[in-house]
């Protein structure tokens, strides 16, 4: 396990497979850095990025902030479409609000159109990597769509009601 302020300040961690992140910051640069550390160029583990959120907490909003504000960069920046599925003003109204109902407000308020019932059916998009928004990482309601074995048998704690991940980079194809 990785702080984001350790992880974004300089440490490599060349010999990881997997980094679970529990502590989001404000600012979503800083998550950012510790991502990119956990896999160097060279290494040969396929590395798994986890970012684990209590439903309902302040951590929860905290990832919500961090996808606004990736969100709006990406729509004045990068002159993205697709503004419909961001964060409005209300929704800041909602900040400390708890929502008992559901297993992952963060994933409701994707408005995720790769999941149906609770069930994802079309892998993350091309191209994507741990950088990429939340919506576009895999999203699990349960165990048996986990590759990670290790992620797998800690499920059944009864801790975990959804999960995001992603890898941390494409597997180099070896060509013969």
């Amino acid at each position: 396990m990785l702080s984001s302020k350790a992880g974004g300040c300089g440490l490599n961690l060349i010999g990881a497979n997997r980094l679970v992140m529990f502590d989001p910051d404000w600012n979503p640069a800083n998550d950012d850095q510790a991502m990119a550390r956990v896999w160097r160029d060279g290494q040969k583990k396929q590395c798994y990025i986890y970012r684990l959120i209590s439903t309902g907490t302040i951590e929860e909003k905290m990832l919500q902030r961090q996808a606004h504000k990736k969100a709006l960069s990406s729509c004045v920046v990068d002159q993205q479409e697709e503004v419909e599925r961001h964060f409005s003003l209300d929704d800041l109204r909602e900040l400390f609000m708890y929502h008992s109902e559901t297993l992952s407000d963060t994933h409701d308020r994707f408005k995720c159109r790769r999941c149906v019932n609770s069930v994802q059916i079309k892998p993350p998009p091309e191209g994507t990597d741990c950088n990429s928004d939340f919506s576009q990482w895999n999203h699990c309601y349960t165990k048996k769509t986990l590759n990670d074995s290790v992620l797998k048998a800690t499920w059944d704690t009864g801790c975990i009601s959804f999960v995001f991940w992603h890898y941390s980079h494409e597997e180099q194809r070896k060509t013969v």
